[in-house]
């Protein structure tokens, strides 16, 4: 009798564990291991680098990850843009204007090669693109931008200082006073305590006697 109470409690008791291996199982085949779930980050977005003028000190150079480089495309400068009358700087075909310290002489010729440009009387610093440039008399540091390009010059000559006016002596032109912007023949030529900028159609320069950049 003992025999037959034992054997039927090992029956029961195999049972109840057949039950918790099948709960288990179930369990598992529901529940996703957590290394199945991957998760791909997106890529990241590839622009090209761009030139951002930083007026009149230089240029900041934005890069992110394309590796190119080159200015920012803009339209023609407006006649709104002018706070001047060009004709006030006008000699015959061309326009000669100067810095209020009369160290940074621009014109704007109506002749090529030499286009939109501007030199220096007494320059501090000597861009590293001018190595045989030293401010001498016939070694005058001169930037000047013409058919889309920009370029650095060491002149002997004034080829961007116009005629004495106001009845002075000293050559130049008309004075482009602080805070002033001269527009003529698409380009704009703007006057501040750091310097003279002038764009053309994304192309231009800035310059004064610590600083010269071409963009």
């Amino acid at each position: 009798m003992r025999s037959a109470i034992v054997v039927a409690a090992l029956v029961a008791l195999a049972g109840g564990l057949a039950g918790c291996a099948g709960d288990q199982g179930s369990t598992a085949q529901t529940t996703p291991p957590s290394a199945a779930t991957v998760i791909q980050p997106s890529a990241p977005e590839i622009l090209p680098d761009i030139w951002v003028p930083n007026p009149p000190s230089g240029q900041i150079l934005v890069p992110n990850g394309s590796g190119s480089t080159g200015p920012v495309p803009t339209g023609m400068p407006s006649r709104d843009d002018a706070t001047v009358d060009a004709r006030d700087y006008q000699q015959r075909d061309s326009f000669y204007f100067q810095s209020p310290t009369g160290n940074i002489m621009c014109g704007i010729l109506a002749d090529a090669p030499f286009g939109v440009g501007c030199q220096l009387s007494k320059a501090n610093v000597i861009p590293p693109q001018l190595p045989n440039c030293d401010d001498a008399p016939n070694r005058k540091v001169a930037v000047h931008t013409v058919g889309g390009k920009s370029e650095f010059l060491c002149t002997s000559q004034g080829i961007f200082v116009g005629e004495p006016v106001d009845g002075t002596t000293k050559g130049g032109g008309a004075t482009l006073h602080y805070g002033d912007t001269l527009v003529v023949r698409g380009v704009a030529c703007t006057s501040s305590q750091q310097g003279i900028r002038c764009d053309a159609a994304g192309h231009g320069f800035t310059i004064s006697a610590d600083s010269q950049t071409i963009f």
